[in-house]
C-alpha cells in the first residue's frame, strides 16, 4: 500500500520556528552589543541563520538552530577564475590582514562565555555549541571568514565574486568552504518556480527519513538534511506535481533512474557527491532512495 495523502500532507508542514528566532535574536544581540569584544575592536561582522530554520525546511524533529558568525573585514579569496592582469590588480588593491580567523574565533568565544558562562560554550571541531537555560534552543555556531570566489576584478569599485564562508576543522586543519547565502537564494527561487512545493517536498522527505530512522531501517547519518535538500534541488521542476502522492512517486522514480554523481549542491558551485568530508557518497544516496521506494510500496508493513 502507498503512503496516504494525509500522511504526506502532514509531513509537508513546517515545525515551529519561534524558538529558533528567539535564540538567534538573543545571540545576535549579545555579539553586536557595544561591549562585545568584536565590536570593541571595530570589526565588521554579521550574524545570521543558516540551515533548516533559515531555509524554511525545518520539521518537528529539528531542534538545534544553526547560526553563522561571519567576519567581513577580513576575507579569504579564490582568484583562479581571474586573468593575470585582474589578479595583479587585485593584489595591488588589497594586502594581508593582521586580524584573522583564529583571532575572531577567540573573541567570539570570549564574548559568549562572558555572557552565558564558561560551561555554556563548548568548542567543537567545526562549530561552537551554545547550550544555556536562558536560550530556547541549543545553538550550533559556525565562526568563519567571508570567502570570495572572484569572477572579475578591475578595481575596488568594479569587481564581482560569489560570496561564501570559510572555516576550519580544528582537529584536522581542513578548510571548509560553503555558500549559505547562495544556497538560500537558489532554494527560494526554486520554491517560487514550483509554486511553493519545493520546501514542502523537502520537509516530506526529511520526515520520511526521520520515520525510517525511528523504525530502525536506516541510520541517522545516512541522509543528512543538507544532502536531502541538495538532492531534491536537482530534480526537474516538472516533477513537483500538485498532488502529494503523484509528486512523491515522480520524484523518487526520477531519482532511481538518473545519474546521481553529476548532481550539484543547491549553491550550484560545489559537487554534491565525492570523497571530501563535506560531500555525500552516491552509495548512501542510492540506499536512501531505495528505502524511499520500499516505504512507498510497503507502507502498512512499517
Amino acid at each position: 500500500m502507498s503512503i496516504p495523502t494525509s500522511q504526506l500532507e502532514t509531513w509537508s508542514n513546517p515545525g515551529a520556528d519561534d524558538s529558533a528566532m528567539k535564540t538567534y535574536n538573543r545571540v545576535k544581540n549579545v555579539l553586536t552589543a557595544d561591549d562585545s569584544i568584536p565590536q570593541e575592536k571595530g570589526k565588521d561582522f554579521e550574524v545570521y541563520l543558516q540551515g533548516a530554520y533559515k531555509n524554511s525546511t525545518n520539521i518537528y524533529a529539528d531542534s538545534d538552530v544553526d547560526l553563522v558568525i561571519q567576519l567581513n573585514s577580513t576575507w579569504r579569496r579564490n582568484l583562479s577564475r581571474l586573468s593575470a592582469i585582474q589578479t595583479s590588480k587585485y593584489k595591488e588593491n588589497y594586502s594581508s590582514a593582521s586580524y584573522g580567523l583564529d583571532d575572531f574565533h577567540d573573541d567570539v568565544v570570549s564574548t559568549l562565555q562572558s555572557y552565558y558562562g564558561w560551561s555554556a560554550v563548548t568548542v567543537e571541531d567545526r562549530a561552537l555549541v551554545l547550550d544555556s537555560d536562558s536560550l530556547p534552543l541549543t545553538a550550533d555556531i559556525v565562526v568563519c571568514l567571508q570567502y570570495r570566489r572572484y569572477n572579475q576584478f578591475n578595481s575596488k569599485y568594479d569587481q564581482d565574486y560569489d560570496e561564501g564562508i570559510i572555516f576550519q576543522d580544528r582537529s584536522t586543519d581542513e578548510e571548509i568552504i560553503s555558500y549559505p547565502k547562495i544556497h538560500y537564494e537558489n532554494g527560494a527561487a526554486m520554491n517560487q518556480s514550483v509554486y511553493g512545493r519545493y520546501r514542502k517536498t523537502i520537509r516530506i522527505f526529511k520526515n520520511a527519513r526521520s520515520y525510517l530512522v525511528s523504525k530502525g531501517e536506516i541510520s541517522d547519518e545516512l541522509a543528512p538534511s543538507y544532502c536531502i535538500e541538495c538532492l531534491l534541488y536537482n530534480v526537474p521542476s516538472g516533477k513537483y506535481k500538485n498532488d502529494y502522492q503523484e509528486r512523491y512517486v515522480e520524484i523518487v522514480n526520477w531519482l532511481v533512474e538518473t545519474r546521481l554523481s553529476e548532481f550539484d549542491c543547491q549553491n550550484e558551485i560545489q559537487n554534491l557527491f565525492g570523497s571530501d568530508s563535506t560531500q555525500w557518497s552516491t552509495s548512501d544516496a542510492v540506499s536512501f532512495i531505495a528505502q524511499l521506494v520500499d516505504l512507498w510500496n510497503n507502507w502498512y508493513d512499517y
